[in-house]
C-alpha cells in the first residue's frame, strides 16, 4: 500500500514539503509504514524510504526547526541503515513528543547499532515522552516488542544470552516501568 503521509496539524505543511521534495528524488515510492496517535493527533511515517542518501542529507541541511527534526525523523525510514542511524544520533537530544514514535519503530527492527544508540540514549536522557506514546500507544508498543522478541531470538540470542538483556527489550521494559508508575 502506498504511504499516506499524516502529521499533527502543526507540521503538516513541514511535512508537505519535505515530502514532497523527497518524491521528487525518489528512487522507488514509499509504502506505508506505521500509523500511530501523539498527544491525541495521528501520525504515519513510511516503511522506508527510496530517495538518495545525499538529497536527503542536503533537504536536512536546508531545513530548520522544526522541519529539520522531521527531516531528521524521516531519514530514520531511510532505506540505508547508516543514514537512518546517522539520522537518529542527531535526533537524540530532541524533545519534541512526535519524535518519540520514530524511535520506538527502530527498536523492533534488526540494526543492532541503532538499537544500542537509543539504549545508550534512553540512559541518559529523559523518558517523558517515550512514556506517553507508549501509553497512547498500546498495540503499536506490543507490536515493536514482538518484533524486537523475534530479531533477538533470530539474531541476537548469542550475544545477549537473556531476552531481558537485549538492549530493545531492555529499552521498552523501562519505558514501561516508568509509563506505568506516572
Amino acid at each position: 500500500m502506498a504511504y499516506q503521509p499524516v502529521f499533527p496539524l502543526a507540521l503538516q505543511p513541514a511535512a508537505s514539503a519535505l515530502l514532497g521534495a523527497m518524491t521528487a528524488s525518489a528512487l522507488a515510492p514509499a509504502q506505508q509504514g506505521f500509523r500511530v496517535t501523539v498527544q491525541g493527533e495521528s501520525l504515519s511515517a513510511p516503511a522506508r524510504l527510496y530517495c538518495s542518501p545525499s538529497e536527503l542529507r542536503a533537504l536536512i541541511e536546508q531545513a530548520a526547526g522544526d522541519s529539520r527534526t522531521l527531516a531528521l525523523c524521516l531519514g530514520t525510514r531511510h532505506w540505508d541503515g547508516h543514514v537512518r542511524e546517522e539520522c537518529l544520533r542527531r535526533l537524540i537530544s530532541t524533545d519534541r513528543p512526535w519524535v518519540a514514535p520514530f524511535f520506538v519503530q527502530l527498536l523492533g527492527e534488526y540494526v543492532i547499532e541503532i538499537v544500542e544508540v537509543i539504549a545508550e540514549a534512553v540512559r541518559l536522557a529523559t523518558v517523558q515522552d517515550l512514556c506517553g506514546f507508549a501509553r497512547e500507544n498500546p498495540k503499536f508498543m506490543a507490536l515493536t516488542r514482538q518484533r524486537a522478541t523475534s530479531y533477538w531470538d533470530c539474531y541476537f540470542r548469542r550475544r545477549f544470552g537473556s531476552l531481558q538483556t537485549y538492549p530493545a527489550i531492555a529499552v521498552l521494559n523501562a519505558i514501561d516501568v516508568m509509563a506505568r508508575s506516572q
